[in-house]
């Protein structure tokens, strides 16, 4: 945690958790204390559930007192969270994280593939997400500045702004959010498509679209 404070990371992504006990007191308080500085710094931070079923989730980091982390649970492929990521209610997004494919080896037939599951490879799934939002608003400032646009043309006070908890928030539920399960293949999937066949300059107006969409607050159902 202290290390990337000091080499100035964006998001920091967190698929572990520690549950704290009698002897490891002042480890937890250290670790609090990095988290909240952490915060402080403006880094987004992003933790797994413990996935330990319905019993309540006290572990840490998503015990700490910020409340500027983002506490990611596991879905199954049909979008409903996984049963033993626990309470809806204590996680903040739930991401893929059942039976999600390792590594696909010469286009191996998916069965035969290794999987993974659980909140720590939600976890992991949300951190990249949060990194692609900020990609694409940074892109979409350079191709404002490129092409010297003006108006609601994005700039780089829209990515310095998502960089804050909420603001990513507020880019997730853009993206559209079903049961706190962030559903990326309408927002993302019809711009993918266009890119295939589209110009430099083509994709670059796509990215700039998506920025738009991403950067503004309060667009989203």
């Amino acid at each position: 945690m202290r290390a990337a404070i000091v080499k100035g990371v964006d998001i920091i992504s967190m698929s572990w958790t520690i549950e704290a006990t009698g002897s490891n007191g002042s480890d937890i308080a250290a670790l609090e204390a990095a988290i909240d500085d952490a915060a402080k710094a403006g880094i987004l931070m992003f933790c797994s559930a413990n996935d330990q079923g319905i019993a309540r989730d006290r572990s840490f980091p998503s015990a700490s007192s910020t409340k500027h982390i983002f506490k990611i649970g596991a879905a199954e492929a049909s979008g409903n969270i996984w049963k033993w990521a626990g309470d809806p209610a204590d996680i903040d997004f739930i991401f893929p994280g059942h039976n999600v494919v390792k590594e696909r080896p010469n286009d191996a037939p998916l069965d035969k593939c290794k999987t993974l599951t659980g909140s720590s490879v939600a976890t992991a799934i949300a951190s990249g997400l949060a990194a692609l939002v900020l990609y694409c608003i940074q892109l979409g400032a350079l191709n404002t500045q490129y092409l010297k646009l003006s108006g609601a043309a994005t700039t780089m006070k829209d990515f310095e702004a998502v960089k804050k908890h909420e603001r990513m928030k507020e880019a997730f539920m853009a993206i559209g959010v079903q049961k706190k399960y962030v559903e990326v293949w309408d927002f993302f999937g019809e711009a993918a498509k266009k890119a295939e066949s589209a110009t430099r300059e083509g994709k670059m107006s796509i990215v700039a679209d998506l920025s738009q969409r991403l950067k503004t607050t309060k667009k989203y159902n």
